[in-house]
């Protein structure tokens, strides 16, 4: 993967960003987002919040060079709280990782594991964790303990001197550690274990009124066993060998490949202007105190943001696998307040389900919808943390410690509906991604045409959002 989106990198340059830029950083640690966070944002918030921060600086080092900072206005002094806001009130970096891009068209990551040696039941290249596929726990791999490997077959017809010789997969051996067995019936029956000095010494049983013992030799540093049978053994058997890798003697260990698989994504504007007349604007400041500039600023910016955040619900929404159905009517003869405890039994089915999907996450934020959110403010483990002044989607506050947000809008989200999301502590475990090109930028007030007693300010960032991983997205669905 790309050496800037290196996870160590990524929380080294949060350091420097928490110190570069203290006064926003101050803002993030005093912000709505971090009271979701359980009251610290984390080291990605920081550096999400940081990098943006920083493209801005280089956007304006650009205008300095071409001679133009001046049309910049007041855009540098406003700009860092601007971007901090999105950062802070923004339900973006909640549902998704902000993964900054260095390019229009850029790449995103997540994190995969595989295995890197073919040993027990993984060959080279196989999956242990992936968050599309789910998960694999392999067998014999990180153990040294290697049980009924199939080492040769005594064929249709076994013909005499009934030797059969084969190669360990897993050498070098552990001495006294080796058990040769005929499989099925014959497992315990006729078989031959190692002394310790390379000699298999064995025993047998009668079958069809002859004794079929063995006895054998292994080469414990390649692991060639040569194995001898007294009487010819049962036809189309496995021999099977249960030993145990030296590792201390191996060359080196079994190996797992942690790597960042990775997607495009396309950044795409969306911009945004507001106008207000020169006289408005002057009886706004002298009867209210209001600079309507700032007025206009404060509402193109949350529109641009809001636009964005239902970009992601609806993404989500599309995307989510399964889905969880929890019935309002009580049962006879319970009442509503004993049914509604019910609720998180539900939440724990559904949970159930994108681990299935993943093979791994919990729940850690529920975007419901009007219905969904005002049982949820209901039940024990509720904390409100919105203050009602927010338009649009917010973060609602939490259940049990999970981040809970709210949809207004039933055109964008179901009263009735939620979607279960899970997003890690790491950047790159996270279902949805928000990739900024060019953070959320604020023109200066300017002239409109052909009327010049009405001014206008502008504001766009050019950003991606996108899905990356589904299996982390279930849905949640109350009935009736």
């Amino acid at each position: 993967m790309s050496e800037h989106l290196n996870e160590n990198k990524m929380k080294k340059m949060a350091e420097r960003y928490y110190e570069k830029y203290r006064d926003q950083m101050d803002a993030l640690d005093h912000s709505i987002l971090a009271k979701a966070r359980g009251g610290s944002p984390s080291s990605q918030d920081y550096y999400a919040l940081g990098a943006q921060l920083e493209q801005y600086d280089e956007y304006q080092a650009i205008c300095e060079e071409e001679g133009n900072i001046g049309q910049l206005g007041k855009i540098p002094q406003i700009a860092y709280d601007v971007i901090t806001a999105v950062q802070a009130v923004s339900i973006i970096p909640v549902i998704s990782s902000v993964q900054p891009i260095e390019e229009e068209r850029g790449t995103v990551y997540f994190k995969t594991i595989r295995s890197a040696t073919k040993r027990g039941s993984q060959n080279v290249g196989n999956v242990v964790t992936d968050p599309r596929s789910g998960i694999v726990t392999p067998s014999g791999y990180s153990s040294a303990y290697v049980q009924n490997e199939v080492g040769a077959s005594t064929g249709a017809v076994p013909v005499a001197p009934f030797h059969y010789q084969f190669t360990l997969a897993n050498a070098p051996v552990r001495p006294q550690a080796v058990t040769i067995a005929l499989a099925g019936v014959y497992l315990t029956t006729i078989y031959c274990q190692d002394n310790g000095t390379g000699v298999l010494l064995g025993t047998g049983q009668l079958i069809g009124g002859l004794y079929v013992g063995m006895s054998g030799t292994i080469n414990y540093t390649n692991g060639l066993v040569d194995v001898y049978f007294t009487s010819a053994p049962p036809a189309l058997t496995n021999i099977l060998a249960t030993y145990e890798t030296n590792f201390e003697t191996n060359a080196d260990l079994p190996l797992i490949d942690t790597y960042f698989d990775s997607k495009p994504i396309l950044a795409r504007i969306y911009a945004l202007k507001g106008t207000i007349g020169l006289l408005q604007a002057y009886g706004m400041r002298k009867r209210f105190g209001l600079i309507a500039e700032d007025e206009i600023a404060k509402d193109i910016v949350t529109e641009v943001n809001k636009e964005i955040g239902g970009d992601l619900v609806r993404k989500l929404f599309a995307a989510q696998m399964g889905n969880t159905q929890w019935s309002k009517t009580p049962p006879a003869n319970i009442s509503y307040f004993e049914h509604k405890q019910t609720f998180k039994d539900y939440l724990a089915r559904a949970e159930a389900i994108m681990l299935s999907n993943a093979g791994r996450g919990t729940i850690t934020c529920i975007i419901g919808g009007r219905d969904v959110c005002a049982i949820i403010q209901t039940l024990p483990g509720w904390t409100k943390l919105t203050d009602g002044n927010t338009l649009g989607n917010h973060v609602y506050g939490t259940l049990d410690g999970v981040t809970v947000i709210r949809v207004p809008e039933s055109n964008l989200l179901a009263a009735n509906k939620a979607i279960l999301m899970w997003k890690g502590t790491s950047p790159f475990d996270t279902a949805a991604i928000y990739a900024p090109f060019m953070p959320l930028t604020v023109t200066a007030t300017l002239p409109t045409a052909p009327n010049p007693l009405r001014q206008m300010k502008a504001a766009a960032v050019w950003a991606g959002v996108d899905v990356v991983v589904p299996n982390y997205i279930t849905g949640f669905e109350v009935t009736p």
